[in-house]
């Protein structure tokens, strides 16, 4: 993939309007103005993840979706998009595959469509970073935040930790948004929980000391009604308790269910409407040109009906 996208040249990026003085770290304005975008993000309701390379390449060969794929993504229906950055050792420590997923962002907002962008997919406590990793981590974070609207975007180092426990894991996220913030002053920072950004190890979290980040959790676990509900009234109660919104930011159905499209839709008609019901934002998992929990036909901006219960994307 990477010796194909290298013949690519990198497109000069509109960069984000400056922010004014009065909205520096640390003063009131700026703590008001992270209020207020988390409220417009805690308002959102149903998005789509679109997996990995998905947003800039097909079958090893770089392409661009463009803003009409984008327009269309909306009129289907969902209010925001999730995409994060494969891994360096898979991209190469240039920024020009970050750059196209740079034009993915810029599209997607062109077209009225709010991003949670990642930085990098995985950290593995027992498979630590590598210097590159790091270096990776503050040079596209310094590439993305000239080039992202802090309104529009939420930045994320990370798709998914998977450490031990909470203990082992909340100093690795401290560090991490460290480098986040200092690179990005003025955009909301995304986090999650150590165990793959589970609900259960997201309400064992205590907050970051940053005052502008909001929380997400992954949920694969599937069950009947009491179930979810139980695990999502947790992480509502959470939420509540500390005064921070959470974004379910990957969903998708119980394990096992991956391929079996009418157990898919099975589990999203009983999660989708406790979610709803507790004011929980939900971005399914996924787009995609795998074959697991893959939404879509093709390169279609707009989602098969075989799988979203009705009335849950806005404009269906």
């Amino acid at each position: 993939m990477k010796h194909e996208l290298a013949r690519r040249g990198l497109l000069a990026l509109p960069a984000a309007a400056i922010l004014p003085t009065a909205l520096l770290p640390g003063t009131a304005a700026a703590a008001e103005n992270f209020v207020q975008m988390r409220t417009k993000f805690a308002r959102l309701k149903l998005g789509a993840n679109l997996e990995r390379w998905f947003p800039v390449a097909r079958d090893n060969r770089p392409r661009r979706l463009g803003r009409g794929w984008w327009r269309d993504f909306r009129a289907a229906g969902f209010d925001h998009a999730r995409l994060f950055l494969p891994e360096v050792g898979k991209t190469g420590s240039g920024m020009e595959i970050p750059g196209m997923f740079a034009e993915a962002v810029q599209d997607a907002l062109a077209a009225g469509v709010p991003v949670f962008l990642g930085m990098a997919d995985f950290f593995y406590q027992k498979k630590p970073w590598e210097a590159r990793d790091w270096a990776a981590l503050q040079a596209r974070a310094e590439f993305f935040v000239p080039r992202c609207d802090p309104a529009n975007v939420v930045l994320a180092a990370l798709n998914e930790p998977i450490f031990d426990d909470s203990a082992t894991w909340l100093p690795m996220r401290d560090r991490l948004l460290g480098i986040m913030r200092r690179a990005a002053p003025h955009h909301l920072l995304m986090w999650g929980g150590h165990e793959w950004c589970s609900a259960r190890s997201l309400v064992q979290c205590s907050l970051p000391a940053d005052p502008g980040t909001i929380a997400e959790a992954h949920d694969y676990q599937g069950g009947d009604a009491a179930a979810l509900g139980a695990r999502f009234r947790a992480v509502a109660e959470w939420r509540d308790r500390n005064r921070l919104p959470v974004v379910f930011a990957e969903l998708g159905g119980a394990m096992g269910h991956e391929t079996n499209r009418q157990a898919w839709a099975a589990d999203l008609a009983l999660s989708l409407p406790i979610l709803r019901e507790l004011g929980l934002p939900a971005t399914l998992w996924s787009y995609s040109h795998g074959g697991w929990w893959r939404l879509q036909a093709g390169d279609d901006p707009s989602p098969r009906g075989d799988v979203i219960p009705p009335g849950f994307l806005a404009n269906r």
